[in-house]
């Protein structure tokens, strides 16, 4: 990371330490999930690479890409590519200038979740102080729609699903027997986002 701007090597560290906590809760299993922050030079998106353990993951894991999802020269090598989901990525960084980080979960009660509710558009929540964890919510009273989409390994159909929620402005996705996206303006407030959402599920399992 030494050829990001100060700013950049912050935040990349911050997404790094996100990626080893999402790990320890068991969010990340095997080689899935992908995470990544929006780079001060415009048009440059930092992101885990594929199929690395995120148990293992390191800060040469992040490599850097265009707007466009290519692997930009100074991270390509042997091996190296960026998650097959890139262009979520890619596509939520386009559609909300103001989003700079962009994470992605595999956990147990997320993918149980999202396909207990495959056939449903969104999942929704209201009544508890958690919500509080979501940018904008200021109350417990408020109800928080979560949008459910198919799962689908072209990421073209996952994006198509979207297009009717993103004018709502959600704070993330499920995708059915998948997991779960979420975003923000920091990595700190995607890493909150993603924390509240998986509280919000381990309620639901239990049958709160």
């Amino acid at each position: 990371m030494a050829d990001l701007s100060f700013k950049d090597q912050g935040q990349a560290q911050e997404l790094l330490e996100a990626i080893q906590f999402f790990s320890q809760k068991n969010w990340s299993p095997a080689t899935s999930t992908n995470y990544s922050i929006r780079l001060d030079a415009p048009g440059e998106i930092l992101i885990s690479r594929s199929g690395v353990d995120k148990s293992q993951f390191k800060a040469t894991d992040l490599i850097s890409i265009d707007g466009n999802g290519n692997v930009l020269p100074r991270s390509q090598g042997a091996g190296i590519k960026s998650s097959a989901e890139t262009e979520i990525h890619t596509a939520i960084y386009k559609r909300f200038p103001e989003i700079n980080c962009v994470l992605h979960t595999h956990s147990v009660m997320g993918t149980w979740i999202s396909q207990k509710n495959a056939k449903s558009v969104e999942i929704k929540f209201s009544g508890w102080e958690i919500l509080k964890g979501l940018t904008g919510i200021d109350t417990h009273f408020a109800e928080v729609a979560l949008p459910v989409v198919s799962n689908n390994q072209d990421m073209k159909g996952i994006l198509a699903e979207m297009e009717q929620h993103w004018p709502l402005k959600p704070h993330g996705f499920l995708i059915a027997g998948h997991g779960l996206y979420s975003w923000g303006k920091t990595v700190a407030e995607a890493k909150r986002h993603i924390e509240t959402f998986e509280f919000l599920f381990e309620l639901q399992r239990l049958g709160a």
